[in-house]
């Protein structure tokens, strides 16, 4: 009885402890020697070895378990060590933008305008645009599906009136050569990047050239102030990540995430941590079930209605793009 009851309190300890010398295998995988990334795979299952033959030397026990975690604290202290390129060769669509404030004014430099011919084919262009503050008069969601219904990618739109949209897109960074992927990025691999574009840019290449779902819907119940703050806080945001770059992390960092930590340094509206979910496929779901959507109809309609991706195409280049996805709303 009393080896049963042993078992049963120490599984929960090993399975932390399994999930923990896990992730410090896969931080030595992804982190180590980066210059000799065929080092990497060797090094990390070397470790993976020692940890299991320290489990064996003591027969999986707590104490074999409690000597492994000083390894990876080991691990841990070195991952955290580890701090963001401030240089890198990075695309030319990937520019950083910076903002200057003056009163209500502010002057953005390097809003991105890409002319697309296909998704991997098309020009660079980049803008400088003054924005007024006193007439911000919308934020928009948009909500970006690309396979799975789990996972989304979320960006906001903020409208100054006379159907003129700016949108912003937290996204990775990758240098030249670099592709995503979801086990990587939980691995400090990325910066993190603010894009300021078009919306004839970020919103149609995922449209149009991409063949991804994208859902338009506008935020109601928000005031002048919270609207200007979150604009602020999002674009102060970009400036200071020229000078103090960030990681992109999966998990905590991701693209619906920073939007929410963005939406709690305007000090308006809480999100509790428990709602910043890993998961982001049913982001719109969950405002929609705070109120901050339109409930005058049911979410599966509002949903339906939302879904923009024929009216962008038919739109495509027309100037009056940002309306024309719009008309859900009018």
């Amino acid at each position: 009885m009393r080896t049963f009851l042993k078992i049963i309190f120490s599984l929960p300890l090993w399975l932390v402890g399994i999930v923990l010398q896990a992730w410090s295998a896969g931080a030595i995988y992804f982190c180590s020697f980066p210059e000799h990334k065929e080092w990497q795979p060797k090094l990390a299952i070397t470790y993976a070895v020692f940890i299991v033959l320290i489990w064996l030397f003591h027969r999986f026990r707590l104490k074999g378990l409690m000597i492994s975690m000083i390894f990876y604290l080991i691990v841990l202290m070195w991952f955290h060590a580890i701090k963001p390129k401030t240089e890198a060769v990075y695309p030319d669509d990937l520019r950083m933008a910076y903002a200057e404030t003056n009163g209500d004014y502010v002057t953005l430099h390097n809003v991105r305008n890409c002319d697309y011919r296909t998704k991997d084919d098309y020009d660079v262009r980049y803008e400088t645009r003054r924005y007024d503050l006193s007439t911000l008069e919308t934020i928009d969601v948009l909500v970006n599906y690309w396979g799975m219904d789990a996972i989304a990618h979320t960006f906001l739109s903020f409208g100054f009136g006379n159907d003129n949209y700016l949108c912003v897109s937290i996204e990775i960074r990758p240098e030249i050569g670099e592709q995503y992927g979801m086990l990587d990025g939980l691995f400090k691999q990325y910066e993190i990047i603010y894009i300021w574009a078009d919306e004839r840019d970020l919103v149609r290449l995922r449209t149009n050239y991409n063949n991804e779902d994208v859902y338009l819907y506008r935020l109601q119940n928000t005031d002048l102030k919270f609207r200007q703050k979150l604009f602020l806080n999002m674009m102060n945001k970009t400036t200071d990540l020229r000078s103090e770059p960030e990681f992109y992390n999966t998990l905590v960092h991701s693209c619906t995430n920073t939007i929410f930590y963005n939406i709690n340094d305007t000090g308006l509206y809480k999100i509790p941590v428990w709602k910043q979910r890993i998961l982001t496929g049913n982001v719109d779901r969950r405002i929609y079930d705070e109120g901050f959507f339109d409930a005058g109809v049911p979410f599966e309609e509002l949903r339906k209605n939302a879904l923009i991706n024929d009216r962008a195409k038919a739109a495509d280049k027309d100037k009056d793009f940002s309306r024309k996805i719009r008309i859900h709303l009018e």
